[in-house]
């Protein structure tokens, strides 16, 4: 199988793509400029370019969409693929979409629960990716939708990186009922596993399945920040006042974000790195929202690996990354 993999740059993509070529496929890393971990097999391709990535979908199998970035990049990006793809003559696609589809919603989550594109930007542009990915099929593609809880593992900047410099700053910690959302948590492994098993799943013409990626031990986020903690010696952990957490997201974090958009586009990188990690309200809101995403779809084919094998990688690329 020869697959085309958009979005390589990205935790993801780049991990699949290494994951694929030790599968003995021919996996092909695609990416706006050069790529920064020396891949092999790389092509320059901008996948909003539709003759381009035309041309590129033609001597291809199947293509996996881990395209990230704004609101553009995502939706119309997915619109663009499906064009592209429906002119090459219709390889099959793996689309990387995410939980986030399901908005604000509570309880147990299965892949036929309801979209919630009203619940922020992200929300929205993973809805409208979807929405392609399912016209697609209508047109006689084959698709395979894959939505992930908070990934993490080796190279995770959001959910190990970030949250360990908030718990050594103290503004993550026990945040009692504002951090007894479940995370969700799954292993960038295993949603490279994930997507291996849906290259190779038997589709016909005009078929699209789709599975949610939780880790069914998954723990609560406040479990979550105390393991993590501990391990990283982020000791004692804080019990965090909500008034601290309310500051932080809504007054202090605006400012940070603010600073670095700023030191930025005056072409100070270096400084804006130097800033402290924003804690977004988004992020709060998240940590306590009751979310249960089944996976019980894929985990009749696929393995999850413990929370607990999970956090020791994480914490021992974190280790690595700090030397």
């Amino acid at each position: 199988m020869k697959v085309l993999i958009l979005g390589a740059t990205g935790h993801v993509g780049s991990r699949l793509h290494t994951h694929l070529q030790n599968a003995n496929m021919t996996s092909i890393a695609a990416s706006r400029g050069r790529m920064r971990n020396n891949l092999d097999n790389h092509v320059i391709l901008d996948s909003m370019n539709l003759s381009a990535l035309t041309k590129q979908l033609q001597s291809v199998d199947a293509v996996v969409n881990c395209v990230a970035g704004d609101k553009n990049s995502i939706g119309t990006g997915a619109q663009i693929l499906t064009q592209a793809a429906l002119a090459a003559g219709k390889p099959t696609i793996v689309h990387l979409s995410t939980m986030s589809v399901y908005g604000a919603s509570e309880g147990v989550i299965t892949e036929d629960s309801p979209f919630d594109p009203d619940y922020n930007w992200y929300a929205a542009a993973k809805c409208e990716a979807e929405n392609h990915m399912q016209a697609y099929a209508q047109a006689g593609g084959k698709v395979v939708v894959f939505r992930p809880g908070c990934i993490h593992g080796p190279g995770s900047v959001q959910w190990v990186e970030r949250i360990a410099n908030l718990l050594k700053a103290y503004r993550l910690g026990d945040l009692g009922s504002a951090g007894d959302g479940w995370s969700n948590l799954v292993h960038v492994d295993d949603v490279v596993k994930a997507i291996h098993f849906g290259l190779e799943m038997p589709l016909t013409a005009g078929e699209i399945q789709h599975f949610n990626l939780s880790a069914p031990d998954s723990p609560r986020w406040n479990q979550y920040f105390i393991d993590l903690a501990q391990a990283i010696d982020a000791t004692p952990v804080k019990r965090i006042h909500p008034l601290q957490l309310k500051l932080d997201s809504k007054a202090f974090s605006p400012a940070v974000k603010i600073s670095q958009k700023l030191l930025s586009k005056a072409k100070q990188g270096h400084l804006a790195s130097r800033l402290p990690e924003p804690l977004p309200p988004s992020l709060v809101r998240l940590f306590k929202q009751h979310i249960f995403l089944d996976a019980q779809k894929i985990s009749a084919n696929l393995s999850f690996m413990t929370y607990e094998q999970s956090l020791l990688s994480s914490v021992e690329w974190l280790k690595n990354e700090q030397r």
